[in-house]
């Protein structure tokens, strides 16, 4: 099984996930997968381009709190059309970043703890409480993501 497969699998694997691009295409809304075929195929398409690169945030409903979605304006002369693109904010998403092969960079999985998103907290005034996350949800997804990713490399 490929590690899009695996991952793909894992993240569906439980009930009812929320998975987004990290950032969308310039001009475009983020893509949001609400199924595990839709993500493989864009997991799969993503990784067979050069320098192939995947990067996603994913929720869990008992994780409790809830990304924000943020639009950043860009300035692209050369193409004034696409002059925006969006990302998500919040204290608990699940970073899942894929890297091609012969990337410098390993992939890898990762959140926020509850100390770092306190020790921060005052530095996104606009972002909801980080005491509005499940801090065990977030660490027990997260692990269980980090694990799927390492036994399918």
């Amino acid at each position: 099984m490929s590690v899009t497969d695996a991952l793909t699998a894992g993240i569906f694997a439980k009930p009812n996930p929320f998975v987004t691009e990290a950032y969308s295409e310039p001009g475009q809304e983020a893509l949001v997968f609400s199924s595990a075929e839709a993500l493989a195929t864009f997991m799969q398409r993503q990784m067979a381009q050069p320098r192939g690169h995947v990067f996603l945030f994913v929720t869990y409903p008992d994780m409790l709190g809830a990304p924000i979605p943020k639009r950043i304006n860009l300035t692209r002369p050369e193409s004034p059309e696409r002059h925006f693109r969006y990302t998500w904010e919040g204290w608990g998403l699940i970073s899942v970043q894929l890297h091609g092969p012969g990337q410098p960079v390993p992939s890898h999985i990762s959140s926020n703890s509850a100390t770092r998103a306190q020790t921060w907290s005052a530095t996104h005034p606009e972002w909801h409480s980080p005491d509005e996350w499940d801090w065990k949800a977030v660490e027990r997804h997260t692990r269980r993501l980090q694990r799927i990713l390492r036994s399918a490399k």
